[in-house]
């Protein structure tokens, strides 16, 4: 019997292009949508084996709480992660990923195969990570500073970040000093260091800043 699967995915090309290569791998895909509420719904209906689900689903709850409100229904349910974020803590503040989730960056994937293979993996419950390494610059940075990088590359300004993390200003202004010299970033007049910012931060989802 094939495995039956929700496809999780706010980018319609991709969320179609997803369901199509499914079918090949001897994956039933039993449903597919586009927010989180339509997910969630899906879900308390159909009951499927395993959920592919992306991080970014637009306004509202990411990935990671829709996966978390999905073994809530179904604690049997294999969670895997297909996505352009390098770290689940670059999207927003997020929990914890499910015990024995797999995520997979979209960059790295060359074959469906890939994708056969962490389905299989999360529903024998392998508590493993695949494709998953923060930036080596990235690295060492911490929760609170992934948040502030996150922000900063929202184009929010210290004013509403502080207001967002309930701190002063010169709270934010000390977090952004320490960030940027974590990162390198060195003080240069000829250069916007918040735009440096943005850009270290949408390279590690893996877009070029050509692009």
């Amino acid at each position: 019997m094939p495995t039956t699967a929700l496809v999780i995915e706010d980018d319609d090309l991709m969320r179609v292009s997803l369901v199509a290569a499914l079918a090949s791998a001897d994956v039933d895909v039993v449903a597919s949508a586009k927010t989180s509420a339509e997910a969630l719904e899906l879900a308390h209906t159909l009951f499927p084996q395993v959920a592919l689900v992306d991080l970014h689903l637009g306004r509202g709850p990411t990935g990671v709480d829709v996966a978390h409100e999905l073994r809530k229904n179904d604690p049997r349910i294999g969670i895997v992660f297909l996505t352009s974020f390098e770290d689940p803590r670059l999207i927003a503040e997020t929990k914890p990923l499910p015990q024995g989730s797999q995520y997979l960056l979209k960059k790295d994937v060359g074959s469906i195969d890939e994708i056969a293979e962490a389905i299989t993996a999360s529903l024998e419950g392998k508590n493993r990570r695949i494709s998953t390494e923060l930036p080596s610059n990235m690295s060492q940075l911490s929760d609170v500073q992934l948040e502030t990088l996150r922000l900063v590359a929202q184009g929010l300004s210290n004013t509403e970040i502080a207001r967002r993390r309930q701190v002063t200003e010169k709270s934010i202004e000390a977090s952004i000093t320490r960030l940027l010299k974590s990162l390198n970033i060195p003080r240069d007049e000829g250069s916007n260091q918040r735009v440096q910012l943005a850009r270290l931060y949408f390279e590690s989802q893996g877009f070029s800043s050509h692009e």
